[in-house]
C-alpha cells in the first residue's frame, strides 16, 4: 500500500553488518544476523556506476588503503565492518573495526567510496584517564603529523584554528583545523583531532571534507561593503523577547518570576551574498524541482483511564479536591463542547472512546481538564485495500470554563489503493480564507490570548493528492506569537490548522505563561542601528560554503531507484557567521542565549607565569580551561575559600554554592585537607579518634578535629611535608600551592582508590 508519499525528502541509509572468512556473523541494526559476502553476490550498481551494495573488491581495497596509513597491532585480531549507502548522493561509507578480544579495546575507521578516511577512533577500556602530563602546545604537532599520515591531501589545505580540552573523563586535547582555499576560509570543511594529554597518543580524528567539487576562484566582483548593503536590504534585525529558563530559583531558594528580556535577532536564520554575482541566498539547499517538497503527517492515539474504590478515610485536602468538582462541568457537557463545535473537523464515524479528568499543566494556574478521545470503532478489514483508514480525534477542555484548550483530528489522503492513483477533490478554501475561519474559532475559544498575539508564520500542511507528481495541499497551518508592547515573545504562542476542503479546524493548541515579567522596550535602539552592531561583530566576511543541489530524476528513474539525486556545489560568498546572534537593544553588545554579555572564551594566560618547568602545573590547569580572570596569577598570593571553591567546581567537584564562592576568608592547610577529605566522602573515617599519626614534626600544632583529614591527605599523597618535615597546618595556602594540591586531589579522585 502506498501509505506515504513517494517523493519523501529524507535520504535513505541502507546499512548492513557483515564479516569476512571465519569471523563470527555480525549483527545488523535490527538485531538480525547479517548475510556474509560471497562471490555469488550480484551487487546493485547505481546509474553513475558507483556501487550501492557491498562488493568484495571494494572491501579489500578499503582495508588495504586504511592499513597503509594506520598501523593495526596484531592483538586487534577480530575484524568486522558495516556498509552504509546514501541513496541520493550515490556514495557510501565503510565502517571498519578491529577489536582486541582480551580487553575489548578497539580501533574504528570510517572511509568513503574513494578510501578517504573520514573518522578514526582508538579506545582502550583498561586505560585510566588522568591529569594531563603534556601541555596543549606540546601535542599540537602530534595532531598535525597524524593528519598528514591519514589524509595528506587534506593536511595541505588546512589552517590551525583552535584547541580545547574535552574534560578530565576524556583527558583529550582537541585540535581544530579549518580548510583554506585561495587564502579564503572554508568553514564548512573542518578537521578535529583528539590527542590524549596523558599518553600523548591520538585517540580520535574526524575529517569533514568534500573532495570532488570544483572550488571557484577567489576573485570577487562584490565588495564586503556592497554585500553588507545587500544583507541589510534582504534581512532586518527583529526586536523580540527571550526568556532565561536557567534561572528558576534565587539564592535564598525562593522561586523567581519568569523574566522576558529584549534582544535584536536576525529575521533570517541564514543569509549569504554571492561574491561574484551579488545574488542573495537564504538557504544552503537548492531544489531543482519544487514538486519534491511535501509533508504527510500521521498521528497515534493513547488513552488513559483510572478508576478505584474502597471504604477508606479522606484527608482534608482530599475532601477539598472533591468539593472542587461542584464547580466543574460534567463529562457529558465537556464532550458536547467538542462534538457540537461548528468549527472543528469531526469525521462522521467518530464515537467517544474515553474522557478523563486531570490536572492542567499548561500555565493556567492549576485548573482541571477533561481529556477526550474519539475513535472510529469499526474493525479494519485488512483484505480490502480500500478499508484501512480509521479516523481519530482528541481534545482537552477546561473543566471550569468549558473552553477548548487543544484539539487534533486525523486526516486521510485521497489515494485509491485499488486503482493505484490519486483521486482529485475540490479545494474550496484557500490559505487566506482558512486563516479567517481559524481566527473566528480563536476569538470564540481563546479571545483574551488571541488579542495579545500576532500572526508569526503560515504554511502548507497537509497533502490531499498529487497532480502530475505535484502535491496539492488541502491543509494550512498558522502560528500566532504572543506580543507585549507590539514585540513578539515566541516562547508563548497559539497554533492551528484548517482543512481547505471542509473549512474545518483539525489542529489547535497553545502554550501560555501567566507569570512572565516583560522588560520595558523604552530606550531601545532602532533596527538599523542594531544591524550595524550585528555586522560589526566577529564572523562576517568572505568564505567558501557548500550548497547542496537536489535534482529531480523522476523521468529517468528505473528499477525502483530514487527519483532524485543530490550533489555538493562550492560557492564563494559573504556571510555573517556571528554566534551568538543576539544584540542588546540598549548597548549593542553581543548577548548569550541567557541574556548575559557575551565574552569570547580565551585560554588563561598570565604575565607573571612564564612557560617554565616550575610553572607547568599552573599552565596545565590553564590548558584544562581552569584559572583566574585577569592578566596576573599572583602565585604567592594566599587563596580564599571562594577561589578554591570555584576551582574545584570548574574541575567538576564540589556543589554549586554561590555564597561559598564569594567567601573572601583565607584557607589554611589543615582546613584544605579537611575539604579534600569531605569531597572524597571520607569525613566519617577521618573523624575516628585515637588512630591517626601523621609523622610530621609539627603534628602537635594540628587541630585535633583536622588530624584524621591531614593524615589521610598525606597517605593519599595529596598533601606532603616541607623540607623540614613540617606540615605548617595554620599556614595560609597560596594560589600556586592550591593548584598543586588540586591536581594531586584529582589524581586520587580519578583513580578511586579511596573507596
Amino acid at each position: 500500500m502506498k501509505r506515504f508519499l513517494a517523493f519523501a525528502l529524507s535520504s535513505v541509509m541502507l546499512t548492513s553488518s557483515v564479516t569476512l572468512g571465519s569471523m563470527p556473523a555480525a549483527v545488523n541494526a535490527a538485531g538480525e544476523d547479517a548475510i556474509p559476502i560471497s562471490a555469488e553476490v550480484d551487487p546493485t550498481v547505481s546509474k553513475t556506476g558507483k556501487i550501492s551494495e557491498p562488493m568484495k573488491e571494494a572491501l579489500e581495497s578499503v582495508i588495504k588503503a586504511v592499513k597503509a596509513k594506520i598501523t593495526i597491532p596484531k592483538e586487534y585480531s577480530e575484524f568486522n565492518y558495516n556498509f552504509s549507502n546514501a541513496v541520493s548522493f550515490d556514495d557510501y561509507v565503510w565502517s571498519l573495526t578491529w577489536r582486541n578480544p582480551k580487553d575489548d579495546s578497539y580501533i574504528q575507521v570510517n572511509a568513503d567510496q574513494n578510501n578517504h578516511i573520514q573518522y578514526y577512533s582508538k579506545y582502550n577500556y583498561s586505560d585510566t584517564n588522568s591529569i594531563p602530563k603534556y601541555l596543549k602546545k606540546e601535542l599540537k604537532s602530534t595532531a598535525e603529523q597524524f593528519l598528514k599520515k591519514i589524509a595528506p591531501e587534506v593536511a595541505l589545505k588546512v589552517a590551525y584554528k583552535d584547541s580545547d580540552y574535552e574534560g578530565i573523563y576524556s583527558g583529550n586535547y582537541v585540535y581544530i583545523f579549518e580548510r583554506m582555499e585561495n587564502e579564503v576560509s572554508f568553514p564548512d570543511n573542518t578537521v578535529r583531532i583528539g590527542v590524549n594529554g596523558v599518553t600523548g597518543e591520538v585517540q580520535n580524528a574526524s575529517i569533514n571534507w568534500i573532495y570532488d567539487a570544483k572550488v571557484p576562484s577567489a576573485d570577487v566582483k562584490v565588495t564586503k561593503e556592497e554585500a553588507a548593503k545587500l544583507i541589510k536590504e534582504n534581512m532586518t534585525m527583529k526586536l523580540t523577547y527571550r526568556s532565561n529558563y536557567n534561572r528558576i530559583y534565587a539564592e535564598d531558594g525562593s522561586k523567581l518570576k519568569k523574566e522576558a528580556y529584549l534582544v535584536y535577532t536576525p529575521s533570517e536564520d541564514y543569509i549569504s551574498i554571492d561574491a561574484k554575482t551579488g545574488k542573495v541566498y537564504l538557504s544552503k539547499v537548492e531544489w531543482k524541482d519544487e514538486n519534491l517538497k511535501s509533508s504527510h503527517k500521521e498521528a497515534a492515539a493513547t488513552a488513559k483511564d483510572d478508576s478505584g474504590a474502597g471504604n477508606i478515610s479522606l484527608t482534608e485536602d482530599e475532601i477539598k479536591k472533591i468539593e472542587e468538582l461542584n464547580n466543574l462541568i460534567s463529562k457529558e457537557d465537556a464532550i458536547k463542547k467538542v462534538t457540537s463545535n461548528k468549527y472543528l473537523y469531526l469525521d462522521k464515524n467518530l464515537e467517544v472512546y474515553s474522557a478523563t479528568l486531570n490536572k492542567n499543566y499548561n500555565g493556567d494556574g492549576g485548573t482541571y481538564v477533561w481529556n477526550i478521545t474519539l475513535n472510529d470503532p469499526r474493525d479494519i478489514d485488512y483484505k480490502k485495500e480500500t478499508d484501512y483508514y480509521r479516523a481519530y480525534a482528541s481534545a482537552r477542555v477546561d473543566a471550569k470554563t468549558g473552553k477548548i484548550l487543544s484539539f487534533y483530528a486525523s486526516m486521510n489522503n485521497y489515494y485509491d489503493e485499488v486503482k493505484g492513483k490519486w483521486n482529485t477533490v475540490s479545494i474550496k478554501y484557500n490559505k487566506e480564507q482558512a486563516k479567517e475561519i481559524l481566527e473566528k474559532f480563536l476569538k470564540a475559544e481563546n479571545s483574551n490570548r488571541f488579542s495579545k498575539s500576532k500572526l508569526a508564520s503560515e504554511s502548507n500542511d497537509f497533502v490531499a493528492y498529487l497532480m502530475k507528481d505535484t502535491p496539492v495541499y488541502s491543509g494550512y497551518s498558522y502560528q500566532y506569537n504572543r506580543v507585549n508592547d507590539g514585540i513578539e515573545y515566541p516562547y508563548n504562542n497559539i497554533y492551528g490548522s484548517v482543512d481547505g476542503i471542509s473549512g474545518k479546524v483539525y489542529s489547535y493548541g497553545y502554550y501560555w505563561e501567566d507569570d512572565v515579567v516583560f522588560a520595558s522596550p523604552k530606550g531601545a535602539m532602532s533596527a538599523e542601528k542594531a544591524m550595524e552592531h550585528y555586522l560589526g561583530k566577529d564572523g562576517y566576511g568572505l568564505k567558501y560554503e557548500i550548497n547542496v543541489v537536489n535534482t529531480d530524476n523522476s523521468t529517468k528513474a528505473v528499477n525502483n531507484n530514487t527519483s532524485y539525486s543530490s550533489a555538493n556545489e562550492i560557492r564563494l560568498v559573504y556571510r555573517p557567521d556571528i554566534n551568538p546572534a543576539f544584540i542588546s537593544p540598549f548597548t549593542g553588545e553581543q548577548l548569550t542565549s541567557q541574556g548575559e554579555v557575551y565574552k569570547e572564551a580565551k585560554p588563561y594566560s598570565y604575565k607573571d607565569v612564564p612557560e617554565t618547568a616550575e610553572n607547568k602545573e599552573i599552565l596545565l590547569l590553564s590548558d584544562m580551561n581552569i584559572g583566574f580572570e585577569g592578566e596576573y596569577f599572583y602565585p604567592e598570593k594566599a587563596i580564599t575559600v571562594g577561589e578554591i571553591t570555584s576551582l574545584l567546581q570548574n574541575v567538576g567537584y564540589g556543589y554549586k554554592d554561590d555564597t561559598k564562592k564569594s567567601d573572601q576568608n583565607l584557607i589554611t592547610k589543615e582546613e584544605l585537607a579537611q575539604s579534600f577529605i569531605v569531597e572524597l566522602g571520607l569525613e566519617k573515617m577521618a573523624d575516628l579518634s585515637g588512630i591517626y599519626q601523621t609523622g610530621y614534626a609539627d603534628e602537635n600544632s594540628i587541630n585535633t578535629k583536622y588530624l584524621g583529614a591531614v593524615a589521610l591527605a598525606k597517605g593519599l599523597d595529596i598533601m606532603k611535608a616541607d623540607s623540614s618535615n613540617c606540615f605548617n597546618p595554620k599556614e595560609n595556602v597560596t594560589r600556586a600551592e592550591a593548584v598543586h594540591y588540586i591536581l594531586k586531589f584529582l589524581e586520587v579522585r580519578r583513580e578511586g582508590i579511596y573507596r
